[in-house]
């Protein structure tokens, strides 16, 4: 390895319904990384859990992605070389080598930083960020407890409530309660009207994301939302609302939040085709169309900017966040709908806009985990080390 250079490992595909969609994020961020700086290790996780080294790749050479990831699964296998990952610190990963007689032998893999982009669940809900801080490994993005928070739409909401930002009106339940007591879930919906949208609590892309505006559409939504998810979320729809985004970094000055954008729906719900399979397969949310800057009143626009760099800061953010918002028909009444801590496309697409190269905005986020990670040291965690 050229000691120069940091060893960045990056964490790809996972056990996910958007596994797909992650090694297009994984592609577009390793291309943005500058080589000069960092040798990058790509390791993919299959979706049942395993992981490998492979080689780096363009996802240009796997036809059919994101919605045939086996492909990726015989490219591993075929070209790639299996990893252990483990919480031991000082080891995060180690090659599994086979020797005959002998059987397995693993043999550590150095990391400097460690990269998640893995979407959604095992990823990006905390679970591998405790993995790297038990390793004591440097890594981008938000520690496990604001990963958790923004992974989880019933907590976050609570979160955004408790910060006195707006909210769309709404409740939640789980597998047992729509089970065992549908008349109570079913009382409770219609004290929001129609119609509503039902929502998983911790998936992301849209992925189970549904308009009921009938009983037998709320129904098949939740019985869809409980296949993926253990909890349900149905919230009152803000009729006509348009869907405002804006991505925020941590730059060398502080907090830094981009323009907004409002993507361009063909239907009510903006869903994962509309996201990720519109135009290039190849190119993820930078594919989906948008109107950057959006067009809404500048008062909107900086009131959308400033709950944003808000809700990041309070919740000690790391790494490239994208915050989605609702504003109604007349452009002036808002509401915060959630925070991506692992944004399809890394959001890069928000800062090349700005005139942020996507090479700079991985390097501030890389930056930002080496600065976090010096800091952690700072922390004594043995009593005889206090004295």
């Amino acid at each position: 390895m050229n000691q120069n250079r940091l060893r960045v490992a990056v964490f790809f595909g996972g056990r996910s319904v958007e596994h797909g969609v992650s090694i297009v994020t994984a592609a577009q961020a390793m291309a943005a990384m500058d080589r000069s700086r960092y040798e990058v290790l790509p390791v993919y996780a299959t979706e049942k859990g395993e992981y490998f080294a492979v080689p780096e790749f363009s996802v240009r050479d796997h036809p059919g992605l994101p919605l045939n990831p086996a492909s990726f699964d015989a490219f591993a296998r075929g070209k790639g070389r299996r990893l252990l990952v483990s919480a031991e610190k000082g080891r995060l990963l180690s090659e599994v080598r086979r020797t005959p007689g002998i059987g397995e032998r693993l043999s550590p893999v150095e990391v400097d930083v460690a990269f998640s982009i893995i979407h959604g669940s095992h990823g990006e809900d905390g679970s591998l960020q405790g993995v790297f801080e038990l390793a004591d490994v440097p890594y981008v993005g938000p520690n496990l407890v604001p990963a958790a928070v923004a992974m989880d739409k019933i907590v976050a909401k609570s979160v955004f409530a408790g910060l006195g930002l707006p909210v769309v009106e709404g409740f939640w339940f789980d597998r047992a309660a729509w089970q065992g007591d549908k008349a109570s879930v079913e009382a409770r919906r219609q004290a929001l009207g129609w119609p509503v949208f039902v929502k998983p609590a911790s998936l992301g892309s849209s992925i189970g994301v549904s308009r009921a505006e009938d009983d037998a559409a709320f129904a098949f939504a939740v019985d869809t939302v409980l296949v993926y998810d253990q909890r349900c979320i149905v919230e009152r729809s803000v009729e006509g609302a348009m869907d405002i985004n804006c991505s925020v970094m941590r730059g060398a000055d502080g907090v830094r939040v981009s323009a907004c954008e409002r993507p361009i729906k063909d239907d009510e719900v903006l869903d994962y085709a509309a996201k990720y399979l519109r135009g290039s397969k190849q190119e993820g949310m930078a594919a989906a169309r948008r109107v950057i800057p959006a067009d809404i009143p500048d008062e909107t626009a900086s009131r959308i900017r400033d709950m944003a760099g808000r809700v990041y800061s309070e919740l000690s953010f790391r790494g490239i966040a994208r915050i989605d918002f609702l504003v109604a028909p007349d452009g002036r009444e808002v509401y915060i709908n959630e925070i991506n801590s692992i944004p399809g496309s890394l959001a890069l697409y928000f800062w090349e806009l700005e005139g942020v190269a996507a090479s700079d905005v991985i390097d501030r986020a890389i930056e930002d985990a080496l600065a976090a990670h010096r800091e952690k040291q700072r922390t004594v965690y043995s009593i005889s080390q206090a004295r």
